[in-house]
């Protein structure tokens, strides 16, 4: 499937760019949402080089206690994103560090971060609009006494791509 994404998915996304008035790359987005990459419920910066190809973000959020002895609070992600060639629309494979699961406790709550890795999908209008989906999975690092060490993630956002002037 990754194959498969990367041979069309390059090749259907950098159809965009041959229009007689292409889209300028993207320089800088923000966004807010949910999802392991974004600290939860929360916001990312991510910044965009080698042509809008590759990118860095950092996310920060809040992890809300769903049930008692849940843990609660500030919850923070880092990772790089390696893009396809479109403009627009564009696929995205994603390696961070982010909260990949927590443990109950009445005693002593826990939480569990490790490597991260997500496939997912970009639109970044000409004008404002981004939106972001993504799933992958996580290593819980520290996490073996509590059984599952390996979590499903996910992310959905909404934010703003700021473009080059040329």
């Amino acid at each position: 499937m990754l194959v498969a994404l990367g041979l069309t998915g390059s090749t259907l996304c950098s159809a965009q760019s041959d229009a007689p008035n292409p889209t300028p790359l993207a320089v800088a987005t923000v966004t807010g949402g949910v999802g392991n990459a974004m600290g939860w419920f929360g916001a990312q910066a991510e910044r965009y080089f080698a042509h809008s190809r590759l990118s860095v973000f950092g996310g920060a959020g809040y992890t809300p206690a769903l049930d008692d002895f849940d843990p609660s609070g500030l919850t923070v992600a880092a990772g790089l994103r390696g893009y396809t060639g479109g403009r627009k629309h564009r696929a995205f494979l994603e390696a961070s560090a982010c909260q990949v699961g927590i443990v109950s406790s009445s005693v002593a709550p826990k939480r569990f971060y490790g490597p991260c890795g997500q496939l997912g999908y970009q639109f970044a209008s000409r004008g404002v609009f981004t939106f972001m989906v993504s799933a992958g999975v996580g290593y819980a690092l520290g996490a073996a006494d509590y059984g599952g060490r390996t979590q499903g993630l996910v992310g959905l956002a909404l934010g703003y791509t700021w473009r080059r002037k040329d």
